[in-house]
């Protein structure tokens, strides 16, 4: 199943068979109203444009992203305390944020590229260029595509940047475990960028002098984990 992502914001999109057209998941994020300004006239921010979506994690303490099937029921919901998922409801089950959806315990960080296994059994490996979805054999059954037109059925990168869509390519999985995919994966491409930023700090500063990389990255590495959970989901933490 090839899907296409209408908006660059993963907050506010449909997720669109593109083998059907039919859309198959949509999202739409709804925050709180601004109070009213000194001209006495009321602001909203459900917009859907990309700049104001993206403002909402940033500027509003509380807001919640719906994930919304074909039939127009809200199927799942992800609430963000600023710019991390504190509750994730996937179907009449509620998680305690992003802990209890992926197994934090088992992150593999590399240089490179990080692994994020889901509580199912499947991994995110996480890279600069790329990002897939792994099964239990360390097979690809899930794939992102990033800035691409879609020719001949297939997604290929733009000739000019900036100027395709993304793409969202899933193999065949259990019914029963399709929204849980395709929650992760919004989850995972907020999360990215911030888990980045660990990798980062980790394998980043390579010109010291080797005694003090020595230390700076004993003491990483010990923390390393707990940065990662407290990445995911800061108000809670795993034992």
């Amino acid at each position: 199943m090839l899907l296409k992502l209408t908006s660059s914001d993963i907050r506010d999109t449909a997720l669109v068979d593109c083998t059907t057209g039919e859309v198959v998941y949509r999202t739409s994020t709804s925050v709180p109203h601004r109070a009213r300004s000194r001209s006495g006239s009321t602001t909203s921010w459900a917009s859907t444009s990309t700049s104001r979506s993206q403002e909402k994690l940033l500027r509003c303490d509380q807001c919640t992203t719906a994930v919304i099937d074909q039939d127009g029921e809200t199927v799942a919901e992800i609430t963000w305390e600023g710019r991390h998922a504190s509750v994730i409801r996937i179907q009449e089950e509620v998680l305690r944020g992003t802990t209890d959806l992926f197994d934090a315990a088992f992150v593999r960080v590399f240089p490179d590229e990080t692994f994020l296994p889901m509580r199912l059994e499947y991994t995110w490996r996480i890279a600069p260029e790329t990002l897939t979805l792994l099964d239990d054999d360390d097979a690809v059954i899930g794939r992102q595509y990033t800035d691409c037109d879609l020719v001949r059925g297939r997604p290929v990168p733009t000739l000019r940047p900036h100027t395709g869509s993304d793409y969202f390519e899933l193999g065949p999985v259990p019914s029963d475990e399709l929204l849980e995919v395709v929650v992760s994966f919004l989850l995972i491409r907020t999360l990215r960028e911030r888990l980045y930023s660990v990798t980062e700090y980790v394998y980043g500063r390579r010109k010291r002098p080797l005694a003090n990389l020595r230390l700076h990255a004993t003491r990483s590495f010990a923390n390393l984990r707990d940065s990662i959970r407290r990445t995911m989901s800061p108000s809670t933490s795993l034992h």
